[in-house]
């Protein structure tokens, strides 16, 4: 059983790309969405080192892969969502991937595809993990590259992101503001009785 923020969270994957409506590259330094600042991300080996450039592999058309086993990428929503999606762009040098959301383990997945290596994105295997059921909060999301050894190891992660509630909780001040002004109104009133 897991416990905390993604307990009741479940997860879908299914074929092609998403549509989300916040959204950035895996590779964001090269090619941008316009949601950067919505999120922030790093890479780290399997000691929490962050890494540098030359130690994951990019491509400008934005995919980005975490290449040895235990490295990860790790996200965090800069503002509250309850749902957070993952697009994975996948050939025979993928392999399995773990993903924490809050650190719970959410979801395991083997992202291998019978695709030859150094392929253009058109020719990659798309898959969306569609994490919901999240609270309503800002989240952590770790992306493992998990793979055993003698299989694939890479994890290839080409954008990720989440869509807007069609409900949206209003922020504290939307509420606050209008409820302070009625109380104003009626104090003032009930001054104007009592003289």
């Amino acid at each position: 059983m897991m416990l905390g923020t993604a307990s009741a969270a479940s997860t879908s994957f299914t074929e092609g790309n998403a549509s989300l409506d916040i959204w950035t590259y895996g590779n964001h330094d090269s090619i941008q969405s316009g949601f950067e600042s919505y999120f922030s991300s790093s890479i780290h080996d399997v000691d929490n080192a962050i890494l540098g450039a030359n130690d994951y592999w990019t491509n400008i058309d934005g995919r980005l892969a975490v290449i040895d086993r235990g490295d990860y990428m790790l996200i965090s929503t800069e503002y509250p969502t309850s749902e957070f999606s993952i697009v994975f762009a996948s050939d025979r040098n993928d392999g399995l991937v773990k993903v924490y959301v809050d650190g719970d383990l959410i979801e395991e997945y083997n992202t291998w595809a019978n695709v030859d290596l150094t392929q253009p994105l058109e020719y990659q295997v798309i898959k969306t993990l569609k994490i919901t059921g999240l609270e309503y909060e800002n989240h952590n999301i770790k992306i493992v590259a998990s793979g055993t050894n003698g299989d694939p190891n890479d994890v290839t992660i080409y954008r990720y992101g989440y869509n807007c509630p069609d409900t949206q909780v209003p922020e504290f001040p939307t509420i606050a503001l209008p409820v302070a002004a009625i109380i104003g109104i009626a104090f003032i009133f009930q001054k104007r009785n009592e003289e």
